[in-house]
Formats: C-alpha cells, sequence, structure tokens
C-alpha cells in the first residue's frame, strides 16, 4: 500500500511541472488574411507566392500536438505560370490531397476547381503539404494544406 501511496504522490508531482503549452488557433478570411499569413505559409511550405496573389481563407492550428494549416489563395491570371514553378509542381506526387484540414471552413470547396491540378510533398522534419490548383469562377485558385507531426 505504500509502494502504491508513493507512485501516487511521484506521479502527481510530476505531472504538476510538466503542464504541455501549445499555440493558439487562427481563422481569418479575406480582407483579414495579410501577407503575414501568407509568409507564415511560404516558410512552412516553401511555397512562394507571386505577386498580386490573394489570401481568401486561412485556418492554422497551434493548439494541438501537431501544428497545421490551411490557406486558400488567389493567383492573378498573368501569374499562373510562376506559381506553378513551385517545387511543389516541379517535383511533387501528382495524388488528390488527403488532408481534411480546411474541409470545415465555409470557404473551403474543392469542387469548385475546373482544370484541377493536385500535388502533395513530404518535407523534412516530418513535415507534409499539398495543394489542389485550378479554376474556380474564372480565376486560379489554390488549396493548400501543411501539417508537421
Amino acid at each position: 500500500m505504500k509502494q502504491l501511496l508513493l507512485i501516487v504522490v511521484a506521479s502527481a508531482l510530476l505531472g504538476a511541472g510538466c503542464e504541455l503549452k501549445f499555440g493558439d488557433d487562427i481563422e481569418l478570411i479575406a480582407p483579414n488574411v495579410t501577407a503575414r499569413e501568407m509568409a507564415e505559409v511560404t516558410q512552412r511550405t516553401d511555397i512562394q507566392f507571386p505577386v498580386g496573389a490573394t489570401g481568401l481563407g486561412y485556418v492554422f492550428f497551434g493548439s494541438g500536438i501537431d501544428d497545421a494549416l490551411a490557406i486558400k489563395v488567389l493567383i492573378p491570371e498573368e501569374k499562373k505560370s510562376d506559381f506553378l514553378k513551385n517545387n511543389l509542381f516541379q517535383s511533387g506526387k501528382k495524388n488528390k490531397p488527403s488532408l481534411q484540414i480546411g474541409s470545415n471552413q465555409s470557404w473551403w470547396n474543392l469542387k469548385e476547381l475546373k482544370d484541377r491540378e493536385d500535388r502533395t510533398q513530404s518535407l523534412p522534419k516530418g513535415r507534409y503539404v499539398e495543394c489542389s490548383f485550378g479554376k474556380a469562377e474564372e480565376k486560379w485558385v489554390a488549396y493548400i494544406s501543411w501539417m508537421s507531426t
């Protein structure tokens, strides 16, 4: 019985000093998706956005163990070829996206895309990115998901 009591007390003391701290969740829609969020996506995914790209929706999940984000970006017609020069489109796998990070957002609608191109890619340090790119209402749109494991 003394051993059990010792284990319970030791566990309680250790648990009290080991609080895991996580970040915040962020949800934004245009016009509140700024250059700051676009830069954050670039830093995490290595996807470069051409001048004139506009964030339409953004969600970042930082409150859990693994961070994740999703963004919807409008790419200007004249910058489409610049966007497709990203490494993800040059060497990524031609797989449909499997992550559902943005699927609960009102602005996330992959079904709207025509002339769609899908790419997925594993990144260093247990990170993963995927993108669906195509036309929605005659405008080029990219849906990007990223997660860290």
